[in-house]
């Protein structure tokens, strides 16, 4: 079996830069059903994409969307994710494959959870995830650092190092 590096995987998979930070490659959205209705207009089924965080692209800003999704670990190095649940509450969750150190291979993000992702050693970490209803941009909820801030100043370090500086 050859191993391949960062950027074998990034040719190999066709990932592309993510706005977010990292690469990504949609790898399903389902064509033969028909979208249906969310309150935010028709919406496919499901989408599914690649991810990789890297350590010249190690970090995935905080974000949100109205969809909820599965983030499924497969290679390289574990991914760190930090979440801010609507109250306010806080968690990071390791995914990766040791379980013994508490890492899990897959983590449910319902939507409207504030998500930030990062790589914190490591050439990479390769993870899907699966989105339902399927992701559409109309759906994406970006934050600034400010409005971030305004919403939990307890969690003022994680939200100023996994936000982008303001523009």
């Amino acid at each position: 079996m050859t191993t391949l590096d960062k950027a074998g995987i990034i040719a190999a998979l066709g990932l592309r830069d993510h706005f977010e930070g990292g690469y990504f490659r949609e790898t399903f959205r389902p064509e033969h059903r028909a979208p249906f209705a969310t309150e935010h207009g028709p919406r496919g089924t499901m989408s599914s994409i690649y991810y990789m965080l890297t350590d010249d692209s190690p970090v995935d800003h905080f974000h949100t969307k109205h969809s909820d999704g599965i983030q499924y670990h497969h290679m390289g190095a574990p991914l760190t994710y930090h979440l801010i649940h609507p109250d306010g509450r806080y968690e990071a969750v390791v995914l990766g494959p040791d379980l013994a150190a508490g890492q899990v291979p897959s983590l449910a993000v319902a939507g409207g959870v504030w998500k930030a992702a990062e790589l914190p050693q490591g050439s990479y970490g390769l993870v899907s995830e699966v989105v339902s209803p399927a992701w559409d941009m109309d759906d994406m909820i970006l934050v600034t650092r400010a409005e971030l801030l305004a919403k939990f100043p307890q969690h003022a370090a994680v939200i100023t190092r996994l936000t982008p500086e303001a523009t």
